[in-house]
């Protein structure tokens, strides 16, 4: 039989595992929050770039966003991983942009989850129809461990 102590560590690890689950796919639930429903379209310039680094896929990723500024308001797009992003389009403050994605909030802020980024000389799509993402299962993007 098990004693006390044993129960008590195999019931920490389990408590502790499922926490560091919950961690790691916050942000990669991302990938899971697209809705072909919630899909909006706005137009409007590159206020700035963002990449910031959340956990993903048991390690860090570094994750691209653009704040795109339109007649109405300034949003945050989530557009994929920077080495993926960066492999598909070049994009910079400034810049006038069109971006067909996902309206949803994560952590108390509106994002939207980009399927498509057009630019006077591009048009990149990022998301399939359904919401993967075209990185998915290619591992091309680095990550940061």
């Amino acid at each position: 039989m098990y004693n006390i102590k044993t129960i008590i560590t195999l019931s920490f690890i389990f408590i502790a595992s499922m926490v560091f689950a919950q961690h790691q796919h916050g942000i990669g639930m991302m990938y899971h929050m697209y809705d072909p429903s919630s899909e909006v379209t706005i137009s409007g310039t590159i206020e700035d770039t963002v990449t910031e680094s959340h956990p993903c896929c048991g390690s860090t990723m570094n994750h691209f966003y653009i704040k795109v500024k339109s007649n109405k308001e300034t949003v945050k797009i989530f557009l994929g991983p920077i080495d993926y992003v960066k492999s598909q389009i070049t994009i910079k403050k400034g810049d006038n942009v069109t971006v067909v994605g996902s309206k949803t909030t994560m952590n108390n802020e509106t994002v939207i989850i980009a399927k498509t980024v057009k630019t006077k000389d591009k048009e990149v799509t990022f998301r399939n129809d359904d919401g993967t993402p075209k990185w998915a299962g290619q591992m091309k993007y680095k990550m940061k461990k």
